[in-house]
């Protein structure tokens, strides 16, 4: 699965923009912390989604059986997934909560086939709709179709630049190559791009991660860089997180405006790490229409089918999501205070 755009870390184009070439500046990290953390909730009384990006799973379908997946937290035999009507109601209710962005993922979203029409019906509301794939369904024509429709970003997951290695991790022979083609079509759709790569161990060792960065580079991509984190098949493997070195060494790569940690404000040494559900600027939408502050964390705050997205979402943010000695050294599932309190989190939203 892919985790959130590039971007959201706050999700005003204006304000993005203005504030991109100083964000590693310590007044401006400083500047926008305050502004998620205080300035968000006080627009939000009256504008209940204002600048958030919603994360709508499609669909858990997926033609991999990669090793970490993290998709299908939810998944339930006989629970039918959103509609057609109900992801364009999704999508007009959060422009008219003030929402900025939907970055569609899944599973597969390319295997929904509706995505393309999804994708033109956000961008005509204006939101800012990007999409995650494992790029296995994105030919010419897709890619066209996809710029035509209107997206603003395609997010590709590469598990390595050695493509034997990648398609071991998917469990799909001639995947790498599928992803490295779709690449290139959406580049030359003039498509921006991003590969998703986790930073694990072993590429931090081996010079792994040197070798998808230059890859990246060769590509026209940006590399995100995403840690390790404890939560689907990998929920239970207390070796997966990075030490406090290798984030270090993590940091150190980073390449403003070509490798970056998460989404393109992290792209400097000195910028902190900050969790998206940590500072309320995205929440989850899974397939079957539940709202979760993550798409690793099981507790619903409503669900689509039931009750009004805004009501569910100012549920969601009003609860005190993570405590704030999390987020900021990686994703707060690796934190051990977190880890500690969990299961009281995942508790009913009733609580």
């Amino acid at each position: 699965m892919s985790l959130p755009p590039p971007g959201s870390y706050f999700n005003v184009p204006a304000f993005r923009r203005a504030l991109r070439s100083y964000s590693g500046h310590p007044l401006v990290v400083r500047l926008m912390y305050t502004a998620l953390r205080r300035g968000l909730p006080l627009i939000r009384k009256f504008k209940p989604l204002f600048g958030a990006t919603a994360l709508v799973a499609l669909t858990y379908r997926c033609q991999c059986r990669c090793r970490h997946c993290g998709a299908g937290t939810f998944a339930r035999s006989g629970r039918p997934e959103l509609s057609k009507d109900e992801v364009f109601k999704l999508l007009a209710d959060l422009r008219a909560g003030g929402g900025a962005g939907v970055h569609f993922f899944g599973g597969e979203p390319l295997l929904a086939k509706e995505i393309v029409e999804y994708i033109a019906e956000a961008s005509r509301l204006g939101l800012r709709a990007a999409l995650g794939t494992n790029g296995l369904l994105i030919d010419a024509a897709m890619a066209k179709q996809l710029a035509a429709a209107g997206v603003k970003n395609v997010d590709i997951s590469l598990d390595s630049h050695d493509p034997a290695m990648h398609d071991s991790f998917r469990g799909v022979p001639g995947s790498w190559q599928k992803a490295v083609d779709a690449l290139r079509y959406c580049r030359a759709g003039g498509i921006p791009v991003y590969i998703n790569y986790y930073a694990s161990h072993e590429s931090l060792e081996t010079g792994g991660l040197d070798g998808m960065a230059a890859l990246a580079g060769e590509l026209g991509a940006m590399l995100r860089l995403l840690p390790p984190v404890r939560a689907g098949r990998w929920k239970d493997r207390e070796d997966i997180p990075l030490s406090a070195r290798e984030l270090d060494g993590l940091r150190a790569r980073l390449k403003p405006g070509k490798v970056c940690w998460g989404y393109e404000f992290i792209d400097r040494p000195g910028v902190p790490f900050l969790c998206h559900s940590f500072v309320r600027s995205t929440f989850d939408v899974s397939a079957y229409g539940d709202i979760t502050a993550c798409p690793y964390l099981a507790r619903s705050f409503g669900n689509l089918r039931e009750v009004p997205l805004a009501e569910a979402a100012a549920r969601m943010w009003a609860y005190d999501t993570f405590g704030p000695e999390a987020g900021y050294d990686g994703c707060p599932l690796n934190a051990a205070t977190f880890i500690a309190r969990q299961g009281e989190y995942e508790k009913g939203a009733g609580q």
